[in-house]
């Protein structure tokens, strides 16, 4: 009797599983764990997915459809349907595209849905969910058809409108460097990219900021957080819309929690005004930062540095002077006579 009964419960547990349709979804759009994420700027371009289905509904129509409810139900009035294939049709693939601005107005095709809302008007983040619904195959044979809906698309896509620039930023600290400015830029927020532009100061009555002083000293004053050197991303634009400013501009992007943006290739001694923006992974753009004006100066090493700052370029120990430059000598000459005491 044993066999028998084993047979029986793998016949029934094989007998109520749903058989039916699957379709399964691929997008060309860039997407982050099946997430499609639009800016304001893009709520009119259509997004483009491919389906490819195998098997048929059972009785009905296989409805592809945007909601922001639940996949797995005959489409809601408040949903955008994309294709409804009846059991007639047999394409086994297809495509589909549609708009943020179509997904916001089908909201609407309810009396009862609410506020419809635009591209315009929709300032708050939102997110539509594809999907594909079918009635299946199920009961006790497995040739019922069943009276609901399952979800029979994957996998589970969702594209994002992200209507909302991100907070301003604000430029913290700028360390002057040799043809550099080294910027610190705090706000950012995950994933996100940092941007800072960077123009000459233009001069009172000249049309440039004036010719290169150099300032001699380097006035790097602590340390520079800057996580590495900029790799990429600078370039000349145009001009900046920043007032009192004149010439190209210098434009530098850098991904958030990297370190300090570096803007290189600058002049010593000339003055520069500098902007920051955040661009979100939605492609939103922040305000622009408060302005700072810093300068680049030249670099003469550690040495001039010792030198410059008051020690002298031969003599003993009572030429290193004061500050930081000449107890850096002091300290490299105390290693170097340490170690000749060892090999003594």
């Amino acid at each position: 009797m044993r066999l028998p009964f084993i047979g029986l419960l793998l016949f029934a547990s094989t007998a109520v599983a749903q058989t039916g349709p699957t379709v399964v979804f691929t997008s060309s759009s860039t997407a982050t764990n099946n997430t499609v994420t639009v800016p304001k700027s893009e709520c009119g371009q259509e997004r483009r997915f491919s389906w490819q289905r195998s098997g048929s509904a059972c009785e009905d129509s296989i409805y592809l459809y945007v909601t922001t409810g639940t996949c797995g139900t005959r489409p809601a009035s408040t949903d955008l349907v994309l294709a409804s294939l009846d059991t007639a049709n047999t394409a086994t693939t297809g495509v589909v595209d549609f708009t943020v601005g179509e997904a916001l107005a089908a909201r609407g095709g309810n009396s009862d849905a609410g506020t419809v809302t635009t591209c315009d008007t929709q300032d708050t983040e939102i997110s539509f969910k594809l999907c594909a619904s079918a009635r299946r195959l199920g009961g006790s044979l497995g040739l019922d058809c069943q009276e609901t809906f399952s979800n029979v698309g994957s996998p589970p896509f969702v594209v994002k409108y992200d209507p909302q620039p991100p907070a301003t930023p604000s430029i913290t600290k700028v360390i002057a460097r040799d043809s550099a400015l080294s910027v610190q830029v705090d706000g950012a927020e995950a994933n996100s990219t940092v941007v800072v532009e960077a123009a000459r100061v233009a001069t009172a009555g000249s049309d440039d900021a004036g010719t290169e002083a150099d300032a001699g000293t380097d006035t790097d004053a602590g340390t520079d957080v800057d996580a590495g050197t900029e790799d990429g991303g600078q370039g000349l634009v145009g001009a900046l819309a920043l007032e009192g400013t004149t010439g190209p501009v210098t434009r530098v992007t850098k991904a958030s929690g990297e370190g300090n943006v570096v803007v290189n290739g600058l002049t010593n001694g000339v003055t520069y005004r500098l902007q920051a923006t955040i661009i979100d992974a939605a492609g939103n753009v922040s305000t622009g930062s408060t302005q700072v004006d810093a300068t680049p100066v030249k670099s003469n090493g550690l040495f001039d540095a010792y030198v410059e700052d008051g020690g002298q370029e031969r003599g003993g120990c009572a030429a290193t002077g004061g500050g930081i430059a000449g107890g850096a000598v002091l300290a490299a000459l105390g290693i170097w006579l340490s170690s000749r005491r060892k090999v003594s």
